[in-house]
């Protein structure tokens, strides 16, 4: 149903403290168990937005790491959230993260990966 298509997953968080996991990248492979997702991983807690800068991979560049390229098989159980992308999303290209707390795919969509409801004071 969802195989071939371009998503932003977000994993689900079972304690406030918690960082938060989003994933955009083809979804390659679906099962009643799991999705596989050719991806790029953005791991962030809850202060997004020390400054304005590219990310850098397996870096903390304004509150925010992002994994690499790569193929992750991610359990249903772990899934709070799929949305669906533009099929001419290009979702390999660099990050920026904003003070504002807003972090975008830099790509013609401007894709959000997050928007910080409280960015770090810097």
């Amino acid at each position: 149903m969802l195989s071939g298509k371009i998503v932003r997953i977000r994993w689900v968080k079972y304690y406030p403290s918690a960082h938060n996991h989003v994933a955009v990248g083809d979804l390659i492979h679906e099962t009643p168990h799991y999705l596989t997702v050719l991806c790029k991983v953005y791991h962030f807690g809850r202060g997004v937005g020390t400054k304005t800068a590219f990310l850098v991979p397996n870096c903390n560049v304004g509150g925010i790491v992002e994994g690499d390229k790569a193929v992750r098989s991610i359990p249903w159980s772990q899934i709070e959230v799929i949305n669906e992308l533009p099929a001419s999303t290009d979702w390999d290209v660099r990050a920026r993260v904003y003070e504002s707390g807003l972090c975008v795919l830099d790509n013609a969509h401007q894709t959000v990966i997050t928007r910080a409801m409280n960015a770090r004071p810097g």
